[in-house]
């Protein structure tokens, strides 16, 4: 599937059932827990833990089920493969712009042409119909962090302080949050890639070294190789750098792995049930709604309302099979942990949300909060990808098809962790990164990493993995954009179906968030990177005696050059897979504010919100490690105070 005017190819996906199916139901008996926890991964898993950890009767809902044991959610190098996994993966699909037109400039615009089988960019066939972009999410236990791409890049002080700004609750100061990331330490194990893996293909550790010497290592070949060797040694998580935030460098990237295997919150959860902690890991349970107790003069969360069944969401591609009903009460809290898209689902479904959308289902009001669903932030990303006639060494009998041709996976399975024995899949595929304060960062705070590694990584679209890892001949220099200043995106209700997607519009660039040149500042930081990123790719053939072959540039394209030119290919092509701050923490004054300094939901008893969406601001670099952070900060709060 090499494709790159147009995403012409239909792609099928294995289908067990359709969206349209309606399940049949049956009751069972009512389940009683101190805490119920709605959602497993960063934000829920880790919080869940701690409670049952404190002695109190959790319950924690996942509507996926434990994937322990898969192969794809175990090894590094199947990071693309695992987002692609029937038996996990959810596929959501978002708008950028509302525009349709503007939209569907983007060559990763999909179609749906029968349930599950899609149609990637233009001319797509008659009647298809137009779904966005994909944007991967997982069901399964531990959530996202089962699938993601394993980074783990800590967040800034300012990202802490800032919250502690706007609440006047001295408890979310950098100086208290680091204790949360000790806590976080104590359960997930993170190192980087082991990086002597580069001895096994010097054309790599070429253009790693043009990426050195960018950040103002070289250009004496030598001194580059020996400088980059010096650098890849840097944490760009340190603890007792006190300039660690603002740090330019070149950075190898530390991942959520131990001894070269995927490590996760699944794992966490699995500890915490087998040594008898009173922890219930209900699996294929999908929330439908929080039940209130309305009698007094505040509304009080007293359970769920659940549906037992396998892959129910019809973001599944399994999903259409039959259900039973079930409800569950807590004499303590109702804890909703599902994510910036299925959170303010849940909680308008509930009647938690801005009265004019909730009036307009028909759907009880229990707290008007108008912030729910709004105010939805998320990175921007964008690639510059080249082509070279030969191979890179190091993917050398990698299939990425958990087959048995895949030597790379033989390789993985049967060599210790050491002096790069098990190879290539001992890796997410990004190499290291160039951290950046861009010239257009409203602080000193790094605020631009550009991946690089061996992969033709363009954004998200069914069957992406795939296209990512199928020629071994690809380099890209990829850039995330952090602190980013766009907070117009939201998510609505497409349907009180609580088993249907909700509408979800980031609103990219000038069509959202564009007081103060909001837009047109993360713009121009995202088109320093690139041209950042092509002087590392001009760096690179200062270095030819370590005989990398040339390359053409494939992505943008040796057409597009001017920086106009380039902000077009921006807005056009840039995506994001952070998404977040859809129920923000905030001042007693914001109305917008969903959630007070404690988690707690505004206008209700004994419901708090513990996930992406609680952030009033995009944190940091990466996401999963200040949700971890957040989850560890929750946990100490109920109970503790």
């Amino acid at each position: 599937m090499r494709f790159r005017n147009a995403f012409s190819v239909s792609l099928l996906v294995a289908v067990f059932g359709f969206a349209t199916a309606a399940p049949t139901s049956t009751n069972v008996t009512k389940l009683e827990y101190e805490y119920i926890v709605v959602g497993s991964g960063a934000g829920g898993g880790p919080l869940a833990c701690r409670l049952a950890m404190a002695g109190h009767k959790t319950l924690l809902i996942e509507a996926g089920n434990d994937q322990n044991g898969n192969i794809n959610t175990t090894v590094p190098g199947y990071q693309a493969v695992v987002t692609q996994d029937p038996k996990l993966r959810w596929d959501i699909f978002v708008n950028h712009y509302q525009d349709q037109e503007r939209a569907m400039r983007d060559p990763k615009f999909s179609w749906e042409v029968a349930p599950y089988e899609y149609h990637v960019g233009p001319n797509p066939p008659s009647g298809a119909k137009p779904l966005g972009i994909l944007y991967p999410r997982a069901g399964t236990l531990g959530g996202c962090v089962t699938h993601n791409a394993l980074i783990w890049i800590t967040p800034h002080a300012s990202d802490w302080n800032t919250i502690a700004e706007i609440t006047g609750d001295s408890s979310w100061a950098a100086t208290n949050m680091s204790q949360y990331l000790n806590k976080a330490y104590e359960w997930l194990p993170t190192e980087p890639t082991d990086p002597t893996i580069l001895l096994d293909d010097l054309k790599l550790v070429q253009h790693l070294a043009g990426g050195a010497a960018v950040m103002g290592i070289g250009p004496d070949p030598l001194n580059a190789v020996t400088g980059l060797a010096g650098t890849l040694l840097n944490d760009p998580n340190s603890q007792i750098n006190p300039n660690r935030d603002s740090a330019e460098g070149f950075y190898q990237i530390p991942l959520i792995m131990k001894d070269g295997k995927r490590t996760a919150v699944l794992d966490f959860i699995a500890d915490t049930v087998q040594k008898g902690y009173p922890l219930d890991v209900r699996q294929n349970c999908h929330v439908t709604k929080i039940d209130f107790d309305t009698s007094g003069s505040e509304p009080i969360a007293t359970g769920i309302q659940f549906l037992d069944g396998n892959s129910l969401y019809r973001a599944s591609p399994l999903s259409g099979g039959s259900s039973t009903n079930g409800s569950a009460a807590a004499t303590k809290e109702v804890i909703v942990s599902g994510g910036a898209f299925n959170t303010p689902q849940l909680l308008k479904l509930s009647g938690i949300g801005p009265a004019a959308e909730l009036n307009s289902f028909g759907i009880p009001i229990i707290s008007d909060l108008p912030g729910v669903g709004s105010n939805m932030q998320d990175r921007y990303e964008i690639g510059v990808n080249v082509q070279h006639p030969n191979d890179f060494q190091i993917l050398n009998g990698c299939t990425f098809d958990n087959k048995a041709h895949d030597e790379c996976l033989t390789k993985w399975e049967d060599n210790p962790y050491i002096l790069a024995q098990k190879g290539a899949y001992a890796t997410n595929g990004l190499a290291a990164a160039m951290a950046v304060n861009s010239k257009y960062a409203a602080n000193s705070d790094i605020d631009l990493f550009i991946f690089g590694g061996p992969i033709d990584f363009i954004g998200y679209f069914p069957q992406w993995g795939d296209y990512a890892v199928r020629d071994h001949n690809y380099f890209s220099w990829y850039t995330l954009k952090a602190h980013t200043r766009n907070t117009a995106g939201t998510v609505q209700l497409r349907s009180t179906d609580p088993l249907d997607t909700p509408e979800i519009n980031f609103n990219y660039f000038d069509t959202g968030t564009t007081a103060g040149g909001a837009d047109t500042l993360d713009l121009d930081a995202m088109i320093q990177a690139i041209n950042m990123s092509r002087q590392a790719l001009d760096e690179y053939n200062k270095y030819s005696i370590l005989g990398g072959d040339s390359f053409v540039e494939v992505e943008p394209g040796v057409n597009v050059t001017s920086d106009a030119d380039i902000g077009q290919y921006i807005k056009d092509r840039a995506w994001g897979h952070h998404a977040s701050c859809t129920a923000k923490i905030g001042a007693d004054s914001d109305p917008m504010a969903v959630l007070d300094s404690k988690f707690r939901v505004r206008g209700v008893q004994n419901l708090r919100v513990v996930d992406a969406s609680v952030f009033p601001i995009i944190p940091g670099v990466f996401i999963q490690a200040p949700i971890f952070m957040i989850s560890e900060k929750a946990a100490d709060v109920i109970l503790n105070g």
